[in-house]
């Protein structure tokens, strides 16, 4: 059976979350952890948080700049080591590299990709009007995107696309929220 379509049997005690922007990861994290009790830790917070302290800006960019440092200086997995330090049952999100994945899925962690239709995307990131984010058009989303989607062959690059190819369980989201939570928490064995 291809990973993507398989079914975890028993609630997973590490999840690693990715997917692309607008996807729903932040929906399915902030679920989990209100239903099932999952600590949440979000690499991209991680990443903001040293963005912040180092460049004083989140920007996009900036986090993406930020970020491919820190994985190649310290290690494709270095900012999953620090989240999995967290209490379990825990939730690793924002995965954007190989090694993230690797390191989360080593110490156990089932991955967990969650995707849509770039135009369904887009206008959830308009919605939330966060950071300069709501101001790009549709093609500026895609060509920012498209970074992440594969930057490098190396471990510490951004290769959501890879992430995708490799995952547990990929999940399409562009159904109702209820019908979203069902499909995922079916998937990962928590009904």
């Amino acid at each position: 059976m291809p990973r993507s379509s398989m079914s975890i049997s028993s609630k997973p005690l590490i999840i690693g979350l990715a997917g692309t922007f607008a996807s729903g990861k932040d929906t399915l994290a902030k679920r989990l952890v209100a239903d099932f009790g999952y600590t949440h830790v979000s690499t991209s917070d991680l990443v903001r948080k040293v963005a912040q302290q180092e460049r004083g800006s989140i920007e996009r960019p900036v986090l993406f700049e930020v970020a491919t440092k820190h994985r190649q200086a310290d290690g494709a997995g270095y900012f999953a080591e620090l989240a999995l330090q967290s209490e379990k049952p825990l939730i690793v999100s924002g995965l954007r590299s190989l090694g993230e994945m690797r390191t989360v899925r080593q110490a156990g962690g089932v991955i967990v990709f969650v995707d849509a239709p770039v135009e369904v995307r887009y206008e959830r990131m308009k919605a939330r009007e966060r950071d300069a984010e709501a101001v790009l058009t549709l093609e500026q989303f895609r060509a920012n995107e498209e970074k992440e989607m594969y930057s490098g062959p190396n471990d510490a690059d951004f290769n959501l696309r890879q992430i995708k190819a490799e995952a547990d369980v990929v999940i399409e989201n562009s159904v109702t929220l209820e019908s979203f939570l069902a499909e995922c928490y079916a998937r990962l064995g928590l009904n």
